[in-house]
């Protein structure tokens, strides 16, 4: 990375290795330097500006000390995340408690090192470059054939869904996806989904014309009546929003969402978001294997192979698959193909099931600990809800502080956790995902986490 936008006066008073530390500290606050990459060395980046190497490692050291990069042995230096406050008065508020950088991340958007299967999906991205051949064109817009006839054989055996590679849809993530079944479906109307519903999707609905409703989530007894009330053309069913529920009310409520689809020719959007990777109840087939003319079904592979690999599908009634080839034809597709010809291979030679099967096993012992940890902390002054397929729990503690204070009062202690701001039990819920966090940092984190709140309980 060039740093010629770094603002250095040699002429100045004001000492060179401070202008240098306050140059990337804005740098790093306006997003100019990402959180996590790597800076130059001390030599680089003192001969890139024409300065001694003392300056340089001096604001070096000082960033160090105000939490804004930190030094990993034997590979540099590496951006933090700034503090909110990055110029002269970090350097003068030296009596002030600062933040403790963070120690435990309980935020989604990882997933366990240890399920990561790298060796074999490099071998795969090998396999794949070496189709010269296939790889100097550029990719179909609806998916690589190869892989929406493997697509075909997974979904079923994983999920239950009827499929032919015709009415599957390949792209780089849901939203993608969303985008282009409103192109495909070519007219807009009234989605309706529960809360806390899916604000990505309802944004894709909003920009493309539809009005969207929400339903709240105790209508499950009567939920065709409420979508046939609201005048519904879709329904969003996005089963990882919700908690574990007995498996005869989850029937009751499936017969009676895909009668309504039926009886008045609507969609049923089925964002299956980790259906497969269900650890404690036994997974449930989907609603599209139900009724495959009325279902649209969405699934991903962000968090069951790895975040970077940005591969969703969608599979249509067949019904729509002639629009959403005239669709697919008129728009670049957004995932990679070199990635969808590794995927396909992988998915063929049946990694993806024994990957499947260890990260099962794994996130039901993640999850198990949690829970423990949390009831043994907390007790009677929190509730703890398991939300199985996002991989986390929602935690509602017995307080009147808010979701937001907890979540910086974790902060300052060096934990991250997420707000849940949707939440309905009526006392503040924070959601904390155990994808990404060690198994061993469990305990010790939530230890902290109790005392972090001491105040509020």
């Amino acid at each position: 990375m060039l740093y010629n936008f770094l603002d250095i006066d040699k002429n100045s008073d004001v000492p060179l290795w401070r202008q240098l530390r306050e140059s990337i500290a804005r740098a790093l606050s306006e997003g100019r330097i990402e959180v996590g990459s790597r800076l130059p060395s001390i030599r680089d980046l003192a001969g890139e500006l024409g300065v001694s190497r003392s300056p340089v490692e001096n604001a070096y050291v000082q960033m160090q000390i105000d939490g804004l990069i930190e030094s990993r042995p034997k590979s540099g230096f590496f951006a933090l995340s700034p503090p909110e406050n990055t110029g002269d008065a970090v350097l003068l508020q030296r009596n002030e408690a600062p933040l403790r950088q963070a120690r435990y991340d309980f935020r989604g958007g990882r997933v366990d090192a240890k399920t990561a299967d790298i060796d074999i999906w490099r071998r795969h991205l090998r396999i794949a470059l070496n189709k010269q051949d296939e790889i100097i064109s550029n990719g179909d817009p609806q998916g690589e054939p190869e892989l929406r006839e493997a697509l075909v054989g997974y979904c079923y055996t994983a999920r239950g869904v009827s499929a032919s590679a015709d009415r599957i849809v390949i792209a780089s993530g849901t939203q993608q996806l969303l985008a282009a079944l409103c192109r495909i479906l070519g007219r807009s109307g009234r989605a309706v989904m529960e809360r806390p519903g899916f604000a990505q999707a309802e944004q894709i609905f909003l920009d493309f014309g539809w009005d969207v409703h929400f339903l709240d989530g105790d209508k499950d007894d009567r939920i065709a009546e409420e979508l046939k009330d609201r005048a519904a053309d879709l329904f969003a069913d996005i089963t990882s929003n919700r908690p574990q529920v007995p498996v005869s009310k989850l029937s009751r409520r499936r017969k009676q969402i895909l009668e309504w689809a039926a009886q008045n020719g609507k969609y049923v959007l089925e964002d299956d978001y980790n259906g497969e990777l269900r650890y404690v109840s036994r997974p449930v087939p989907s609603l599209q294997g139900l009724a495959p003319e009325h279902v649209i079904y969405i699934g991903s592979f962000s968090r069951l192979l790895l975040p970077s690999v940005r591969i969703a599908y969608m599979v249509l009634p067949k019904k729509l698959t002639e629009a959403a080839k005239d669709k697919s034809s008129l728009y670049d597709q957004t995932s990679s193909k070199i990635e969808q010809l590794a995927l396909a291979e992988y998915i063929r030679e049946r990694h993806l099931e024994r990957h499947l099967r260890r990260s099962r096993k794994i996130y039901q012992m993640k999850s198990r600990a949690l829970l423990s940890a949390l009831s043994g902390e907390f007790g009677s002054d929190a509730d703890c809800v398991l939300l199985e397929t996002s991989l986390a729990v929602a935690l509602s503690l017995h307080t009147d502080a808010g979701a937001d204070e907890l979540a910086d009062a974790s902060k300052r202690a060096g934990i991250l956790i997420e707000p849940l701001h949707t939440a309905e039990s009526g006392f503040p819920s924070v959601l904390l995902s155990f994808s990404g966090i060690p198994p061993e940092d469990i305990g010790p984190a939530v230890h902290e986490l109790k005392a972090a709140w001491s105040d509020f309980i």
